[in-house]
């Protein structure tokens, strides 16, 4: 029998609980598969001054967790489409992750809501513990030209960084309004194809004409590690939220490492025995390698972190490092 879904995070007044769950369970596998030992989060209500616990056989892993939109509301809609995927999912074992990227807004209405809600099932059914699957979503991006002179196109939104393949062969200046996207295809043919899309668009286009090019937005899914939580969580900020915003970064990573030297504090000054620590970061980037907690923990004084065994980012459906562990307790115990 299939797990019965967790119930939407909202309802118990903390909108970040799934999420921060999700990604303590992405941790434990992340590490399992690294140290090649069997880590797993430990319930809710043992006592302990630390976010949560991870077990190692009869040792802890102390874990500090912290999302970078802090206490901030999930996308609007986040609960609803849980609860809908959940049951979607209720005949898939273990728990699933819609990863919603930065800027981007759930569907209200309908026929997005129900196409969202489709694709999302299609993509999470059959996926094994840890894999992650992209899912496209049908978008409108706006093609304009400018002028019958040049080959150019300027370009708003995600696509900017492909002004130069864009603009290649092109007669006239364009401008492409492509804010629709916000998370581009990882294999780099799928974003060929978006490309020539535009470009055939715009082959097409006289003076001053406007058109739309009918394209896809990649978003993704992957499926825990672990069973917990079970259902479908959706990890993503409020569109309003910029995760590229370096002094927001900064500041959230400066206030997660303080908060992880007061617990590992409160747990000695108790006589909490743990074997390492961890400080985990969840982020709702569309891309990991655009994250820019590795960059603002290398500006830091290493005061701020001398205490934290690991420091890790959960994001885009995977687990970066960002601190090293100098040292490995089951190593030092040989």
């Amino acid at each position: 029998m299939a797990p019965e879904a967790s119930p939407p995070a909202e309802a118990s007044g903390d909108g970040g609980a799934r999420q921060r769950r999700a990604a303590l369970a992405m941790l434990a596998g992340w590490m399992g598969e690294r140290y090649f030992r069997t880590f797993r989060p430990l319930p809710g209500d043992e006592p302990t001054a630390f976010d949560a616990l991870l077990a190692r056989r009869e040792a802890r892993v102390g874990v500090t967790i912290g999302l970078l939109h802090g206490d901030g509301p999930p996308p609007p809609g986040a609960a609803a489409l849980e609860a809908l995927l959940g049951g979607d999912l209720a005949d898939e074992p273990g728990g699933y992750a819609l990863w919603v990227p930065p800027g981007a807004a759930l569907p209200e209405g309908e026929p997005g809501l129900s196409g969202l809600r489709a694709s999302a099932a299609r993509a999470c059914a059959g996926l094994a513990p840890g894999e992650r699957r992209e899912l496209r979503l049908p978008v409108t991006l706006a093609l304009a030209k400018v002028d019958a002179e040049g080959a150019y196109v300027s370009v708003a939104g995600p696509l900017a960084a492909e002004w130069t393949t864009l603009s290649e062969g092109v007669g006239g200046a364009f401008h492409l309004d492509a804010r629709a996207l916000r998370r581009l295809p990882e294999e780099r043919a799928e974003l060929d194809v978006v490309i020539a899309r535009v470009r055939d668009r715009a082959a097409m286009l006289d003076t001053e004409e406007v058109a739309q090019v009918e394209t896809h937005d990649y978003w993704l899914v992957s499926r825990l590690p672990l069973d917990e939580p079970s259902g479908a969580t959706v990890f993503g900020a409020a569109p309003d939220f910029d995760p590229g915003d370096g002094a927001t970064v900064r500041r959230a990573l400066r206030a997660l490492l303080a908060r992880a030297a007061g617990q590992r504090v409160a747990a000695s000054e108790a006589g909490e025995e743990v074997e390492m620590t961890a400080v985990l970061l969840g982020a709702p980037y569309a891309h990991a390698e655009e994250e820019l907690a590795t960059a603002a923990l290398r500006g830091m004084n290493s005061a701020a972190w001398s205490g934290a065994d690991l420091v890790a980012l959960a994001a885009d459906g995977a687990v970066r490092q960002l601190l090293q562990p100098r040292s490995l307790p089951w190593e030092r115990a040989r």
